[in-house]
């Protein structure tokens, strides 16, 4: 049997911003972990306005941050992979 892993994800947010910034660190927790080598999120809510802090916070783990715009108006963020620090 494998051993269980504890992931650090946050708890509860108090708005939409919050609750993006919240998967992005939940993203950034996967890769950095070397659970998942990349991390695609859609859906968020305001995916431009938590870019900075985004980066930042991937930049601190070593770990890749993309922000796509899509064709169809959608934005995406890729994390990941692993980047040597």
């Amino acid at each position: 049997m494998d051993p269980t892993t504890i992931l650090p994800f946050p708890g509860a947010v108090s708005g939409p911003v919050d609750g993006d910034l919240a998967e992005i660190e939940a993203g950034v927790a996967l890769v950095s972990m070397g659970l998942a080598t990349r991390v695609r999120l859609v859906g968020l809510a305001h995916p431009d306005a938590v870019a900075g802090a985004g980066l930042a916070r991937a930049q601190a783990s070593n770990v890749a941050f993309a922000l796509d715009h899509g064709s169809n108006g959608v934005t995406a963020i890729t994390l990941g992979p692993r980047t040597i620090g």
